[in-house]
């Protein structure tokens, strides 16, 4: 049973349970830009989700009042977000290190399946550097749905390391609530548990566990209905269910955009820039089964995983590094087979002084991989002074009693609603990187606010989609003037628009 093996294996590694934590506060407080020691996360995704987020624990329904067409998981995470801290990213970063000390300890658990405790160990302080390089500033949906891939990870292997045993249905569970947790969030992620399911399956066919397989199966189904339920009721009772699905799922499958040949330049640059981090993912794609899983079904099910993962991944033109946190997850299982090749040659004994060193060590790499410092000691410096956009605009708006505000792009214009505490009052509040032709709605209702009125502040950016729409729509001239603009050399300027009094 899952609880009692829980129990057992925090009650025998307590002490290094601990060093992982404290490993996991440091790395992510100097390292994640949700941490208090920066004065602000300004990329717009997270501000987006916060936002939204925001709203809907302000009473506002999601996807028919506050709108986005990303799952609706990655927004109540947020919104709990806000709760625990609702004047900034705080909160979030407490939900973050819980979801880093899970990824460190699953890397250890998993690794101790193969490897000594001693050596475990690095594996656990190694592997969330290797997914550090591709967080931007933390805090994406995909390092959340990572949380949940590792948890199943580290069962996958568990089964899938001898293979002869019965698959216990409580295994299956966990991964029917990970798995729904994930397409809850980002849709084709979960084509990671397609092909593992699939070989636990075969495996109990091959094995004539006929009962158990269809235990299995239901357990599974319980696990999604877990998750599903509550988000079903929660659009059900706000009357947005068919409106979810019309956004979440056949918007995003007319919006997505599958271009095969860049799959063959993808892997090329993987193999050219990122050589070091991408060969440690091979080697735990096709090495380390070959190694160290008995069960050759569930073997080549990991190897056929990473290449969806890779491919769905890369199809799109739209390209950014945290995209690519999914099949990260195989680093762990490539950090496995570099300790296992160590251990042959280097001897570690059982201290915790030896760890505490590693741990340094992997704080300081972190530290330099991420090279916050030569950016945001120039911020903190000058954070008094309103010179970055969110600050610039935010202390106008912050002068009104109650002001509400549209942004018409997406970018940075998106942190000024968690600087000043905006809660939106429309549902189109921010403007996701959808083309008129895609979802033509969007821009027909923020057209009908501007003409109502209904928003005080505007931000048009010149370099959204539909900047020479409103630049030049009459009721956006008549009505609002331009108060401030915020120009950098790196990209065009954003405008602050106020309406004009009467």
């Amino acid at each position: 049973m899952i609880e009692p093996m829980i129990k057992k294996a925090i009650t025998r590694d307590r002490n290094i349970l601990i060093l992982l934590l404290v490993y996991t506060v440091l790395l992510l407080f100097f390292c994640s830009k949700m941490s208090p020691l920066y004065p602000f996360n300004e990329w717009s995704d997270v501000n987006l989700y916060f936002n939204i987020g925001k709203a809907i624990f302000n009473g506002r329904t999601l996807y028919t009042e506050a709108f986005d067409h990303k799952g609706p998981l990655i927004f109540f995470i947020y919104g709990i977000g806000y709760l625990i801290s609702n004047t900034g990213f705080f909160g979030v970063f407490l939900l973050e290190i819980i979801g880093w000390f899970l990824l460190a300890g699953c890397a250890y658990y998993s690794a101790r399946l193969f490897i000594a405790k001693e050596y475990a160990v690095l594996v656990a302080l190694a592997f969330p550097l290797i997914v550090l390089t591709h967080t931007q500033h933390g805090g994406s949906a995909e390092e959340f749905i990572l949380f949940f891939q590792a948890i199943s990870f580290y069962l996958f292997l568990r089964f899938f390391k001898s293979g002869d045993k019965p698959h216990p249905c409580n295994y299956m569970l966990m991964h029917g609530i990970m798995s729904a947790a994930t397409f809850l969030i980002k849709l084709n992620v979960v084509l990671f548990w397609f092909f593992p399911l699939l070989a636990i399956l075969i495996t109990l066919l091959i094995n004539k566990e006929y009962k158990n397989l269809l235990r299995n199966i239901l357990f599974y189904i319980a696990g999604v209905l877990i998750v599903f339920i509550p988000v079903c009721l929660y659009l059900y009772i706000n009357s947005a269910l068919s409106e979810a699905y019309d956004i979440y799922i056949t918007l995003n499958r007319e919006y997505a955009s599958v271009t095969p040949q860049y799959l063959h330049v993808r892997l090329f640059a993987r193999l050219r820039y990122d050589s070091p981090d991408f060969i440690i993912l091979l080697l735990g794609v096709f090495l380390f089964p070959i190694k160290n899983l008995k069960n050759r079904i569930g073997a080549i099910s990991l190897a056929l995983t990473f290449i969806i993962l890779f491919v769905t991944v890369n199809l799109s033109y739209i390209y950014s590094p945290y995209y690519a946190i999914p099949y990260y997850i195989f680093g762990i299982t490539g950090f496995i087979v570099i300790v296992q090749f160590l251990a042959k040659y280097i001897h570690l004994k059982d201290s915790l002084i030896i760890y505490s060193f590693f741990l340094l060590v992997a704080i300081f790499i972190g530290i330099k991989e991420k090279q916050y410092f030569n950016v945001d000691r120039r911020v903190i410096q000058r954070y008094d002074k309103p010179h970055e956009l969110v600050d610039q605009f935010s202390e106008i708006i912050g002068r009104e009693s109650k002001p509400t505000l549209l942004n018409l792009g997406l970018d940075l214009g998106n942190g000024v609603f968690t600087k000043t505490g905006i809660i939106p009052n429309i549902r189109y509040f921010i403007s996701p990187n959808l083309q008129y032709h895609y979802y033509p709605q969007m821009r027909d209702e923020q057209t009908k606010y501007i003409e109502n009125k209904q928003v005080q502040f505007i931000i048009l950016y010149e370099k959204s989609f539909n900047y020479e729409y409103f630049s030049q729509l009459p009721a956006f001239n008549e009505y609002y003037e331009r108060v401030d603009t915020y120009t950098h050399s790196t990209h065009e300027p954003y405008h602050l628009y106020k309406l004009k009094t009467p």
